[in-house]
């Protein structure tokens, strides 16, 4: 008993308590979305970092460094739960039988032990996640490349080289959709146009006018 209640004294203080911590943390929510089912939002979230080009150019090296680590094309739950799990064992077998006083009383001493062991586990981590790359990646229903040459028809009171909106019919619900007019003449609400062309810097399509098709 004396032993386990050392063991956890040792996770939570000095250079080990961060990666204990975050993993403590990993651990709860796993819990709570197996055991309770819950539909927990609150790490589950993703990187997109191919979709925004703006962002790219603002934190160029740190977007570098993210798909280094494959961050963006691993969710970034998984991610996590993989870091905290390398980190905490780095951490434990690195730091746990130190006979290092500072290690213990220094925060300063420990927190460069810790970041040690996190730049270890980002290592362990980028090797883990390098078979999981793509794995969760989530196809559109209707990809920009599947909807050239497809009708749509004009919602906005008008579709300009500057403005315009046009609704795409579907099984469901209609997709709304940001259209605009490349050297041709601007259409008008109710008119049919056909898809030609996509920017996906700016989530725009390219339409003409054309025949409704039939759905």
């Amino acid at each position: 008993m004396s032993e386990f209640l050392e063991f956890l004294h040792s996770c939570f203080s000095g250079a080990t308590l961060p990666a204990s911590l975050l993993l403590l943390l990993l651990s709860v929510y796993w819990s709570l979305a197996i055991l309770a089912g819950m539909d927990l939002q609150i790490l589950d979230f993703d990187l997109d970092l191919d979709g925004h080009p703006d962002l790219q150019e603002v934190v160029g090296v740190g977007v570098v460094l993210l798909r280094f680590l494959h961050l963006g094309r691993v969710p970034l739950v998984i991610w996590l739960s993989v870091f905290s799990l390398l980190w905490w064992a780095v951490s434990v077998a690195f730091d746990r039988w130190l006979d290092d006083p500072l290690l213990r009383e220094s925060w300063w001493v420990a927190g460069q032990y810790a970041l040690r062991n996190a730049a270890l586990a980002l290592v362990g981590t980028k090797v883990l996640t390098y078979p999981l790359r793509g794995k969760f990646d989530v196809s559109p229903p209707h990809p920009a490349e599947q909807m050239l040459g497809k009708t749509c028809r004009v919602v906005s009171s008008v579709v300009n080289e500057q403005f315009g909106q046009a609704e795409y019919a579907t099984e469901g619900a209609p997709l709304r959709l940001h259209v605009r007019t490349q050297d041709g003449p601007p259409l008008s609400q109710g008119d049919a146009a056909t898809i030609v062309g996509f920017d996906p810097a700016k989530q725009i399509y390219f339409v003409t006018t054309g025949e409704a098709e039939v759905e």
